[in-house]
């Protein structure tokens, strides 16, 4: 089945397993005509559509595999919803890049019958996205062509992910800290510094303990609990400053810069039903 890499290179058909492992369920939707997962991810996968009248597919990804199945008749005409498949919802953002080449309908894939989903869960799936990305852009630099119009823009892209990853998370965790027990900001208060590591679970930890919450008059305690509020103004910042940004910063890459403001603002805008806050472990 297919297979995305952290760069987004799409390879159909290049894995052979198709086994998703156990623990998986229904984490979110797409949607889809069955002509265009064909050209996007190769051939369904026998194993998983053995009826013949249905399709499916599974893409490996960083965040995992997704399955995408639809209990439909893979000769209905138009698009369909695909069920996405999967043992954490970290995957969808990744769908939507490799189904539709863009991350911002993947909030929009929201289950509306399945409650265990949260906004908060959502926004950190597409921080881990971010993450990866920016790490995958860092790794190849050798292939820049130096010649290439947009040379600068390549070279210039890990460093405007990780300003949207860090931004991305100090309002996950402002929304964090808000829902904190007294003892559970006690203890991320006086967190030790985390051993040197590597990967997305380090990075997690470090911005973590380096997080101060802001006392504001509105909480004084530090914190927000308006989570759809923050990504909205994350949005609304971000288009006041394009056309400064433009000015100021010529090498920016547009077309992920306003990927990244769409897919804040379908964040803040989706309608997760069930509790949206939860008592968070450190991650």
């Amino acid at each position: 089945m297919a297979t995305l890499d952290p760069d987004l290179t799409l390879h159909p058909t290049s894995h052979t397993d198709t086994q998703l492992p156990a623990g998986t369920t229904g984490q979110g939707y797409i949607t889809a005509s069955t002509r265009h997962l064909r050209d996007r991810l190769g051939p369904s996968s026998d194993e998983i559509s053995r009826d013949r009248h249905t399709e499916a597919w599974v893409l490996h990804t960083p965040g995992g595999l997704a399955r995408l199945w639809s209990g439909a008749s893979s000769s209905a005409p138009g698009d369909q919803r695909w069920l996405i498949i999967s043992a954490t919802v970290d995957v969808l953002p990744r769908v939507s890049k490799a189904v539709h080449g863009s991350t911002v309908d993947f909030p929009r894939g929201a289950l509306p019958h399945f409650t265990e989903s949260t906004l908060h869960g959502f926004g950190n799936a597409y921080l881990g996205y971010l993450y990866r990305r920016m790490k995958a852009e860092s790794a190849r630099p050798h292939m820049f062509d130096r010649s290439s119009p947009h040379f600068l823009t390549q070279q210039h892209r890990p460093q405007q992910i990780n300003n949207a990853l860090l931004k991305l998370a100090q309002v996950l965790h402002h929304y964090e800290w808000a829902y904190a027990s007294d003892t559970e900001r006690t203890e991320w208060a006086g967190m030790q510094r985390p051993a040197p590591g590597t990967g997305l679970p380090y990075w997690k930890a470090r911005n973590r303990w380096l997080y101060t919450p802001i006392k504001t008059r509105r909480h004084p305690d530090g914190g927000d609990p308006d989570l759809p509020a923050m990504l909205r103004a994350l949005a609304d910042t971000a288009r006041a400053n394009r056309d400064s940004l433009i000015q100021a910063v010529p090498e920016l890459d547009l077309a992920l810069y306003d990927e990244h403001e769409h897919t804040l603002r379908a964040l803040a805008d989706i309608r997760i039903p069930g509790p949206d806050a939860l008592r968070f472990a450190p991650v």
